[in-house]
C-alpha cells in the first residue's frame, strides 16, 4: 500500500486514539485531570484540538516520506494530505480568534489584560524552551561540537529562535526541518495576542476617533514588527476572522440552537469534506469560508455525532500543544535518524510505515508526559506570577498615592 493512501491516515488516528485510551486506563493522574477539568463550556472545541494537532503530524509524516524518496521538501500530492496540515492550522487560528475575542466580548472593559499577557507567556515558553535547547544540542552533536559561527552570530540565532524564527544554527542547513518548521504559526499567534487589546479598543470598546486612529496605527506597527523576520501574510491572518465570526455567532440563541441539530452536524462534516478534497491550500477564500462554517457549528457545541466527545479525544485535545510542537522532532528522530543507526532503508514502505506507527504511539506518550510535567506546571506558575504582580501592585499603591499628594 502506498504511504500516501488516505486509509493510512485513518489507521494513524486509530492508533493515536487507542494509545490515549490506554494511557487513561494506566495513568490515574490523566484520568483525574480530565475529571477535575470537567465538561468545558466549549467541550467540542477541546475535542477538535486533538484531531487538528495530530492531523499536522500526519501531514508532516507524508512530507517526510516524499523527502526521503525524492530529496525534495514539497506539499503532499493529494488534496487531503495537504489540507490535513494547512486546514488544521487554519482551524487552530480560528480557535484562538474565537476563544480570546469571545472572552473580551464577555468581559468588556473588565477584561484582565495582566492575566492574559502573563498566561500567554507561560503557555508558550515552558515547553518551547526545552525544545529549542534540544534543537541546539542536536545541531552541535551532529557537528561534533564544533563552533562554526562567531559568538555574536550564535547569539543572534538564539534571539531569533526565542522569537519563533528558525534561522540555521551554526551553519547547519535547514535547521528548522528538525522540528518540521512548526514554530512559524506561533508568530501569528503572538501577533494576535499583541494586537488583541488594540483591536478590541477599535471594534468592541469603541473608543473616540483619536484612540481608534492610534490603535489602527499600533496594529499596523505590530504587523510590521512581528513580520520583520516572519513575513506575516494577510491570507493567513484572515483565518482568525472565522473564529471572531464564531464569537458573534454563539451569542445568537437561534443560531446556536440550529447549530446543535443533527442537520447542522451533517452540514459541518460536508463543509469539512469539501474543503479537504476540493482544495489543496486552506488559506484561500473558498476553503476558509467552508472551514469557518464547519467551525461555527462546532463552536456552538455540536459534537459531530459524538466524534468530539470521547475521553481519549478530549485527552488528545489537552496535549495538542505538545503534540503540535514536538511531533517534528520525534518524527525526525525515529524516521530519519534511527534507520541510519539500524542500517535500514526508510524509503522502503514496509520500513517507513511501522516506524510512523511507533512514532504515533511514542508521540502521544511523550506529549502526555510533557503536558503533565511541563505545560501544566507552567500554566500554574503563570497564575502564581499574576497573583504576585497584583500583590506587588497593591503594595506599591499607597506609596504612589502619597507621592501624588
Amino acid at each position: 500500500m502506498n504511504a500516501t493512501h488516505p486509509i493510512l491516515a485513518l489507521i494513524a488516528y486509530v492508533l493515536a486514539i487507542v494509545t490515549a485510551a490506554l494511557l487513561l486506563r494506566a495513568v490515574p493522574k490523566i484520568a483525574r485531570h480530565l475529571q477535575h477539568s470537567g465538561e468545558s463550556r466549549y467541550a467540542s472545541i477541546d475535542g477538535l484540538r486533538g484531531y487538528l494537532a495530530f492531523g499536522v503530524f500526519v501531514h508532516h509524516s507524508v512530507i517526510t516520506w516524499i523527502f526521503l524518496r525524492t530529496g525534495v521538501i514539497a506539499f503532499p500530492p493529494s488534496n487531503f494530505y495537504s489540507m490535513l496540515g494547512q486546514g488544521s492550522v487554519a482551524l487552530f487560528f480560528m480557535i484562538t480568534g474565537f476563544l480570546f475575542w469571545n472572552r473580551v466580548l464577555t468581559q468588556g472593559r473588565q477584561h484582565d489584560w495582566l492575566a492574559f499577557g502573563v498566561s500567554r507567556v507561560f503557555r508558550l515558553y515552558p515547553l518551547y524552551l526545552p525544545l529549542m535547547l534540544t534543537v541546539f544540542v542536536t545541531v552541535f552533536y551532529l557537528q561534533d561540537w564544533q563552533l562554526k559561527e562567531p559568538g555574536i552570530e550564535l547569539f543572534k540565532q538564539i534571539l531569533a529562535w526565542l522569537t519563533f524564527d528558525r534561522p540555521d544554527i551554526n551553519q547547519y542547513p535547514q535547521t528548522g526541518m528538525l522540528i518540521s518548521n512548526v514554530t512559524w504559526t506561533l508568530a501569528y499567534e503572538v501577533f494576535f495576542y499583541l494586537a488583541l487589546p488594540l483591536a478590541a479598543t477599535v471594534f468592541i470598546f469603541r473608543g473616540n476617533w483619536r484612540q481608534v486612529v492610534l490603535c489602527l496605527i499600533g496594529i499596523y506597527a505590530l504587523y510590521q514588527l512581528v513580520g520583520w523576520e516572519h513575513s506575516l501574510k494577510k491570507h493567513f491572518l484572515a483565518s482568525f476572522l472565522g473564529g471572531i465570526a464564531a464569537a458573534y455567532w454563539v451569542r445568537r440563541p437561534q443560531l446556536v440552537a440550529w447549530s446543535r441539530k443533527p442537520l447542522a452536524g451533517v452540514i459541518a462534516i460536508a463543509a469539512l469534506a469539501i474543503a479537504f478534497t476540493a482544495f489543496d491550500r486552506a488559506f484561500k477564500t473558498a476553503p476558509l469560508v467552508l472551514l469557518s462554517l464547519f467551525f461555527v457549528i462546532v463552536a456552538s457545541g455540536n459534537p459531530l455525532f459524538g466524534a468530539l466527545k470521547p475521553r481519549s479525544i478530549r485527552w488528545l485535545g489537552e496535549i495538542s500543544y505538545s503534540t503540535y510542537l514536538l511531533h517534528g522532532f520525534v518524527l525526525w528522530l525515529l524516521v530519519q535518524r534511527l534507520p541510519l543507526v539500524l542500517h535500514l532503508d526508510a524509503r522502503d514502505e514496509w520500513v517507513y510505515l511501522p516506524l510512523v506507527a511507533v512514532c504515533t504511539c511514542l508521540l502521544i506518550l511523550i506529549s502526555s508526559l510533557t503536558f503533565l510535567y511541563i505545560e501544566q506546571p507552567g500554566m500554574n506558575a503563570g497564575r502564581k506570577v499574576t497573583q504576585w504582580l497584583r500583590q506587588r501592585h497593591k503594595g506599591n499603591k499607597p506609596l504612589a498615592e502619597k507621592v501624588a499628594r
